[in-house]
């Protein structure tokens, strides 16, 4: 069952990531959106592309399926921000940009991962983790900069919030079985955390309609 929970996470981030995409190409603008953001889920989506092949994750043929979608995703969204980046000139601070968090990432992978080897695939998962937390960093911080948030992005964020709440019911599966992977764990609750405010903001903008309000 709790493999399950893993991949339908990521198979709902990559709804939101078609809708970002259908947004790119209608507007053929990614103004207010993070490509650091973007090429960190990118990393992280080609770091578990290598981890996830000696893991039970790839029991299931659609495993197979939401890697493969999960990639093609990812690096058309990469593609799109580069495209059409003269369509914005916003950028996250410099501690949120894409160069910093990633070895950021690494560095708490190496310090705080599962198992007692200092180097083994146990660090690229908690590598993978640590960066998809950071991730979307950089694009709360241009929608804390913009205001009034696009309703696709604000969908688009809200569904990663989302995915990211069913892996936490991952991680609390396994941890019931006994695999207490709590750095894992708290990574993914932080992301969560940071995100919760917007979390908040974007349910009731669900329920009540109107413009999504997102600021300091």
């Amino acid at each position: 069952m709790e493999k399950w929970l893993f991949i339908i996470g990521y198979l709902i981030q990559v709804v939101g990531s078609l809708l970002l995409l259908v947004k790119v190409w209608s507007k053929k603008s990614v103004y207010g959106l993070s490509s650091d953001t973007q090429i960190c889920f990118l990393i992280s989506t080609l770091s578990r592309i290598v981890w996830s092949m000696d893991t039970r994750l790839v029991e299931t043929y659609l495993a197979y399926a939401e890697l493969a979608s999960s990639t093609v995703v990812t690096v058309l969204l990469c593609f799109s921000v580069w495209k059409f980046r003269h369509t914005t000139t916003k950028e996250a601070w410099w501690p949120l940009r894409s160069m910093v968090l990633g070895p950021i990432a690494f560095v708490l992978a190496v310090l705080f991962h599962p198992g007692s080897a200092t180097i083994s695939l146990q660090v690229l998962v908690a590598f993978t983790m640590y960066i998809e937390a950071m991730a979307l960093l950089p694009q709360l911080y241009l929608m804390r900069k913009m205001i009034e948030v696009e309703p696709l992005t604000s969908h688009y964020v809200g569904i990663l919030v989302l995915s990211r709440i069913v892996r936490l019911a991952f991680w609390f599966s396994l941890f019931m079985q006994g695999e207490h992977f709590i750095g894992l764990f708290v990574a993914d609750l932080l992301h969560t955390l940071l995100a919760g405010d917007y979390l908040y903001i974007w349910c009731r903008k669900l329920r009540t309609g109107g413009a999504l309000i997102y600021k300091f």
